[in-house]
């Protein structure tokens, strides 16, 4: 029920709209593009890039968030998916990419706050994950075969769980499941 809100209180250059096959592209300029196939009909996406952060805030650690992030509704619980892209899924990329999905959480606190004030609603508290997603695993020549879409273990980071994924397509459900 969120995502029904949400689209009515964000810009319309924020939300990323799907293909009316079914995909969407989420693509972070010369890092990398990745086309998420068979998505929900009620799934929003946002671009958190064109959200910014707080002007009032100074730089620093605490201004790093995460690329997209996807809200929606299933079986009456609402989801958020976190989505960071990384070129390469090396250590310090990915070690970088799960510090930018933990500190994107409070963005999604504000929105949900925002939904509620403006429409007197108690939304449920989004049920939230995260996921890093990665063209390849090292800038060297890769030769991975080709393969149905599976995520790399889940790794812990901090407070939060994050499943890192090497792929350039990849299906809704997979992102969900994992």
């Amino acid at each position: 029920m969120l995502e029904t809100y949400l689209k009515l209180v964000l810009e319309n250059e924020i939300i990323v709209r799907p293909k009316t096959d079914g995909t969407t592209v989420l693509r972070e300029r010369k890092v990398m593009r990745l086309e998420v196939t068979k998505i929900p009909v009620n799934l929003i996406v946002v671009n958190m890039q064109k959200i910014g952060s707080l002007s009032g805030v100074k730089e620093g650690e605490w201004k790093q968030i995460c690329d997209f992030l996807m809200i929606f509704e299933d079986e009456g619980k609402d989801y958020a998916i976190f989505i960071e892209l990384k070129k390469t899924l090396n250590e310090s990329n990915k070690q970088k990419g799960m510090e930018q999905l933990r500190r994107s959480l409070p963005f999604l606190k504000y929105l949900h706050s925002v939904c509620e004030l403006q429409y007197g609603t108690n939304f449920n508290v989004p049920i939230v994950k995260y996921r890093i997603v990665a063209a390849r695993h090292s800038a060297r020549l890769d030769k991975q075969p080709v393969r149905p879409t599976y995520p790399l273990p889940t790794e812990n980071y901090k407070d939060i769980s994050v499943t890192p994924f090497v792929e350039t397509e990849i299906r809704f459900n997979s992102l969900m499941r994992s």
